[in-house]
């Protein structure tokens, strides 16, 4: 849930950045600046207070979705760390393996055998009674939705580390939509190649998928975000400083001692 909700909040990010109603113009950030010691009489209260507007709404926006993004790291090594811990609980019925992609940082390969087990589950086979026996944690399991421990309960004998990767190849988080579940089960059952095609596919798939969101969210945090609070800052309390054109390299110069000198 979290990562749909970053990946939400760098979506209207992006988008409020295309709307010239929000996005800092050229005329009210980078207008021309006379020399000093005239500066500060030849400011336009208007652009420092609409700059000002523009610095609040990106800096609290973007702090949001930054802290959203950065939360992930932690829980993302925490689930890494869960993995390995019950990469060797077994039991597995072992013999050949699928091959899946390094990709998915998996501690160990996936056993075929433990996959049909899997697939071929009547019980597992049948998201709506999954849901309906499981057990119902979280208030999307409550509105109709599989969450993993349902899932768990119902592949009662099986592998663990299987059962996690055939549920993290359906969802990227712990819940998953019960139509899109169905689909996926069947289409897993349903593929006879002998390494498992369309499960590694749709698994690899899934783990790509969240953890590019994580990094398309702080890539636009970055030049899109970092970039425009910047920009604001200068032009809504300091807009005459000579190093405003420079930023953000010019605050590591010496000449950014001289800000208080400029501001308004």
């Amino acid at each position: 849930m979290l990562r749909l909700i970053a990946f939400v909040t760098s979506a209207l990010l992006f988008l409020v950045a295309q709307c010239s109603g929000f996005a800092p113009t050229t005329s009210t950030l980078r207008r021309p600046r006379p020399s000093w010691p005239a500066a500060l009489a030849s400011v336009d209260p208007g652009d420092v207070e609409s700059a000002r507007g523009v610095f609040y709404f990106w800096f609290f926006g973007g702090s949001g979705g930054g802290g959203i993004a950065l939360s992930q790291f932690p829980q993302q090594f925490a689930n890494f760390k869960r993995l390995y811990e019950i990469s060797s609980d077994g039991p597995s019925g072992g013999g050949d393996t699928v091959g899946i992609s390094p990709l998915c940082l998996y501690p160990r390969d996936l056993c075929k055998a433990d996959l049909d087990k899997i697939f071929t589950n009547k019980l597992v086979r049948n998201v709506e009674k999954m849901v309906e026996q499981g057990p119902k944690p979280n208030y999307m399991s409550e509105k109709g939705y599989l969450c993993y421990p349902s899932f768990v309960a119902a592949c009662a004998g099986c592998d663990p580390l299987t059962v996690r990767a055939v549920f993290d190849a359906m969802s990227t988080g712990d819940n998953v939509e019960p139509d899109l579940a169905q689909d996926k089960l069947d289409g897993f059952a349903a593929d006879a190649s002998p390494d498992r095609a369309a499960f590694k596919s749709a698994f690899l798939g899934t783990k790509l998928q969240g953890f590019s969101s994580i990094a398309f969210l702080l890539f636009l945090l970055g030049p899109i975000v970092g970039a425009t609070c910047l920009d604001a800052l200068a032009a809504g309390w300091f807009p005459e400083w000579p190093g405003s054109a420079g930023l953000p390299w010019s605050l590591l110069s010496p000449s950014a001692l001289s800000i208080p000198q400029f501001w308004v």
